[in-house]
Formats: structure tokens, C-alpha cells, sequence
């Protein structure tokens, strides 16, 4: 099944609006396949409302839905105010206004993901004495060697063995070149 179109659900955004008497109707409906977890989100000073293909291809009777919900956070803060609270009494209403329960939450099938955690592994050398310290996550904080703080340059490496050994071997001087480098990139 193809996902409906931008002007279709900026049209049923439109009818909504209407239904709720929401004299600014004007709206912006879009998809956004950046998301991954939440189905959709609404950024109701600006009137726009994103939805997730990724979550709603699989599940296309729950677009209407989703974008019921998420335009009900608009309408809700162009009727009532920011005072609104999100899924307050307000939206509640409108929420049963257009025949949908006021459900917070989607029970969609969320796609695996790889974890972000571990992807690299990071080098990080005091500048001042030299203490070095090949990290699975990167901390700042005071030197173990000389106590300064937050005086470290920083280099990365892919969390495998061999990017860990390419680290370990990285002396004080290289990784100031390096990091001189990658400044004067930026």
C-alpha cells in the first residue's frame, strides 16, 4: 500500500479543523522518515504535524489516527492557548469530537535497531601531561595524571580491535596534530 499524500492529509487536517471550529486552519501535515519511535509529533506554534512512514506504511489504518491526534495538539493550542496542557482536557475533547478515543500512546510495531553504544571507541589525552585513556564512551571531567580539567584533546576510532590499536598508538604529538587538522577543517 502507497502512503496517502501530503495534500490528502493536509486536506483531512483541513476538515478537522473545520469540525473543531479552529478559526486558523491553515496547517502543515508532512512525513518525516527520520523518526523512529513516536508515530507522529506536532509543532503546534508552528502549525505543522510530521508523521512516520516508517512506522505507519506497515499500519495503514492507523494514519487517520495518528494524524487526528497530532493535529488535536494544534487545535488545542490555537482554541485554548499555551495553558493547554498536551493530552489534557482539551485535547481529550477534541479527541472524542472527531470519534477517536483519546489514546496517548501507539502500540505500532517498532523496527529493531542496532545500538548507537559502541560504535566507537574514543582516545582521550590530556593535553597538559599526557595521560591517555582509550574509552568505550567518552567522559570529561579532571586529568588522572596531573588533575587540570577538561583539558583533552579527543580522537575516535571504530570500536573494533584493530580501530583500538590504531588508538593505543596514537602518541601526545599525533593526536595534537590531529586535532589541529580537524580545526582548522572546521
Amino acid at each position: 500500500m502507497t502512503l496517502p499524500t501530503v495534500e490528502a492529509l493536509t486536506a483531512r487536517a483541513a476538515e478537522l479543523f473545520a469540525l473543531w471550529r479552529v478559526r486558523d486552519a491553515s496547517i502543515e501535515v508532512a512525513w518525516n522518515r527520520r523518526l523512529r519511535t513516536c508515530a507522529g509529533r506536532a509543532f503546534v506554534q508552528h502549525g505543522r504535524v510530521e508523521l512516520n512512514p516508517n512506522l505507519l506504511e506497515p499500519a495503514p489504518e492507523e494514519i487517520d489516527g495518528v494524524l487526528v491526534h497530532e493535529a488535536a495538539h494544534v487545535a488545542a493550542w490555537r482554541l485554548f492557548g499555551a495553558a493547554a496542557e498536551a493530552h489534557g482536557r482539551h485535547w481529550r475533547a477534541l479527541m472524542r469530537l472527531a470519534g477517536l478515543p483519546p489514546e496517548v500512546t501507539h502500540d505500532l510495531a517498532i523496527p529493531a535497531r542496532r545500538p548507537r553504544r559502541g560504535r566507537f571507541a574514543y582516545l582521550r589525552v590530556c593535553d597538559s601531561c599526557g595521560d591517555r585513556r582509550v574509552m568505550a564512551a567518552l567522559r570529561y571531567g579532571r586529568c588522572h595524571g596531573c588533575s587540570r580539567r577538561d583539558s583533552y584533546l579527543v580522537l575516535r576510532a571504530p570500536a573494533t580491535a584493530a580501530g583500538r590499536a590504531a588508538l593505543g598508538r596514537v602518541t601526545l604529538a599525533d593526536a595534537r596534530a590531529r586535532c589541529d587538522a580537524i580545526m582548522e577543517r572546521r
